[in-house]
């Protein structure tokens, strides 16, 4: 299974959280958790991190707009959820 399938499981299962940081970044862009959601089941890796074990993940929110999203997969199975950003165009 590919980490983004993995991934993508994990949500749709319930298997995940934001840590605080990330829901402060999600509500001063406006975001919601069912944007969280959506962007992360509508997205693709774009960059990872192997060290970290860290994946950014750009995907589309309920609303339109690009949502990039942070995440590792922890040692309990959950997705962790460390920063989302509104992803704008260049």
């Amino acid at each position: 299974m590919s980490r983004i399938a993995e991934i993508q499981s994990l949500v749709r299962n319930g298997l995940y959280y934001l840590t605080e940081h990330a829901d402060e970044e999600a509500q001063l862009d406006g975001f919601d958790i069912y944007d969280v959601e959506q962007g992360m089941l509508s997205g693709k890796i774009c960059r990872s991190w192997p060290k970290e074990g860290k994946f950014e993940i750009v995907g589309k929110a309920l609303d339109g707009r690009g949502i990039g999203i942070v995440c590792r997969i922890t040692t309990g199975g959950k997705a962790r959820i460390i920063t989302v950003y509104e992803d704008k165009p260049n």
